[in-house]
């Protein structure tokens, strides 16, 4: 299997990048068909073994549908089979399968979902199902002054050391989901694919 993904991951290497994707290209409907089917904003997928920077490529190239991951992350493979699922719960299907829990949805002037952006957090571990260690620290609620310092932060994001940028993706992962969260979440996505432009 490990040689299917280094195939994989050989093949993406030699797939012609133009620094820009457009969703309706015909040459990229045909040939990602065998992976993707995207019809009425319902998406189909059957991904096995498929180097994750390949699959991410297909999603964008088939939906306009971006999801910026840490690099860390690039180098999995992904195992996916989804049956016309509306594109919204599938790549929040996606993105845990690949082991991230926090991460933001980014929506168009239309309300639909347009790109996600996972925090760079460590994956969590692959059975959601475990319970949380004891030693667990307890989560801190979000408290007027640190919110503000937090929106703050963001906002001049590009000028942060990235020990700076750690301690608050740390914060805003540790989080009680909260609409502050969310707002706080969306204005991070916001400020890390400025700095990725």
């Amino acid at each position: 299997m490990k040689n299917y993904a280094r195939i994989g991951l050989l093949l993406f290497g030699l797939i012609p990048w133009n620094g820009t994707t457009n969703a309706g290209e015909a040459g990229n409907e045909d040939f990602y068909q065998q992976w993707i089917e995207y019809r009425n904003g319902e998406i189909s997928v059957a991904f096995d073994q498929t180097p994750l920077p390949f699959a991410l490529h297909a999603i964008l190239a088939r939906t306009g549908f971006q999801i910026v991951i840490p690099s860390s992350t690039e180098t999995k493979t992904l195992n996916l089979r989804l049956h016309r699922q509306a594109l919204e719960p599938a790549m929040r299907s996606l993105i845990s399968t690949i082991g991230y829990k926090n991460f933001a949805l980014m929506y168009d002037g239309n309300g639909r979902p347009h790109r996600a952006v996972v925090l760079g957090a460590q994956p969590v571990a692959a059975d959601a199902n475990v319970a949380p260690a004891k030693n667990e620290p307890t989560v801190q609620p979000l408290t007027a002054e640190e919110r503000e310092k937090l929106q703050k932060d963001l906002e001049r994001w590009s000028e942060l050391t990235l020990e700076e940028r750690g301690r608050i993706e740390d914060r805003l992962k540790n989080l009680a989901v909260s609409e502050e969260r969310e707002e706080l979440v969306r204005e991070y996505g916001k400020q890390v694919l400025a700095t990725r432009k």
